[in-house]
């Protein structure tokens, strides 16, 4: 009797364990930036790919940094599109993220009124006005300006500002002249001056630029990560349900810009949905899972710790950083 008893509790508690695994969780929170990375999670909203993980699922819109970084550490988001690099720097810190895929291969430019210009040589003592200093915008322009014999703050005047908003108001107003940017917001730099007869041009694509030097051969620039945050990730079910819907909302994406521009207008007032169709001709869009891609950060990453050990976490990104 002792032993059926004692079979009868095994049995009932994994019925209770099975039971809390496959149990909805009651609202997933998706946090993107005003960038093309909003369009697969709107998708993914609107068209309820989480539906039979999650009660509720819902998007919100980081702006700067500082913001993401509050989202992530006050527990306000389940899975983020953040930048490599501030994937890294949490993780090392021992934030308890997975980094699950990567969408964004690329979109870095710097656009000038010159249209003239062909090479960073080009630009050698001008101005340019480059954002969040210290962040992978800033350290990817250091890493090719180095590989090509540059000192970036000595070669050139670099003004940073803190929001490449600041670099599009004064682009449209006459006062700057070039500006590292990243779509839509280059997209937005462009089509709005050619409406006031401004003429703008992306002179510099950051990922053609990487690709020169010999380190990057064969490795591609993973611009922009995927992760799944702490709430999250002691539940794979919900991760791997994550990873399936977003591979097919990128897909999607890529195969519909027009609606994903749409969809991405309704989810980021201010932007028009024809830049935002605009910027998905001038991004390199395609999921690739973290593992697959593990080359690709390490090469990034071990550039950016020559430039600021900071930048990254101090080190390298253990096998733990990558899902599973």
């Amino acid at each position: 009797m002792k032993n059926n008893a004692l079979i009868s509790l095994v049995i009932a508690g994994l019925f209770l364990l099975i039971g809390q695994a496959s149990a909805k969780s009651d609202k997933i929170t998706m946090a993107s930036p005003f960038s093309p990375l909003v369009m697969p999670m709107a998708y993914m909203v609107e068209n309820g790919l989480m539906d039979d993980v999650a009660e509720k699922t819902e998007l919100k819109i980081w702006n700067t940094p500082d913001q993401l970084r509050a989202m992530i550490t006050t527990g306000a988001a389940d899975f983020a599109s953040v930048s490599t690099n501030v994937a890294a720097i949490f993780y090392n810190k021992g934030i308890g993220l997975k980094l699950v895929d990567v969408p964004i291969w690329g979109g870095l430019y710097i656009v000038s009124s010159d249209t003239e210009v062909r090479s960073l040589s080009d630009l050698k003592g001008r101005n340019i006005y480059v954002p969040f200093r210290g962040d992978l915008p800033d350290l990817t322009f250091q890493t090719i300006a180095h590989s090509q014999g540059f000192d970036l703050l000595k070669d050139f005047k670099i003004q940073y500002v803190s929001s490449p908003l600041d670099s599009t108001m004064g682009l449209l107003g006459g006062q700057i002249k070039n500006a590292v940017l990243f779509e839509p917001v280059c997209s937005t730099v462009i089509m709005k001056g050619d409406s006031r007869g401004l003429h703008f041009k992306r002179v510099l694509d950051f990922q053609k630029e990487l690709a020169k030097i010999p380190e990057w051969q064969g490795n591609r620039f993973p611009n922009a990560a995927v992760i799944a945050l702490p709430s999250v990730v002691q539940r794979p079910e919900l991760v791997d349900a994550f990873a399936a819907a977003y591979d097919k909302a990128v897909r999607w994406t890529v195969a519909h810009p027009s609606q994903a521009a749409n969809l991405a207008a309704k989810y980021v007032p201010g932007i028009d949905a024809a830049v935002f169709e605009e910027s998905l001709k001038h991004t390199h869009f395609q999921a690739v899972h973290s593992r697959a891609a593990r080359a690709d950060f390490e090469t990034m990453f071990k550039a950016f710790l020559k430039l600021n050990p900071k930048s990254v976490g101090e080190k390298l990104p253990d096998d733990g950083f990558y899902y599973p």
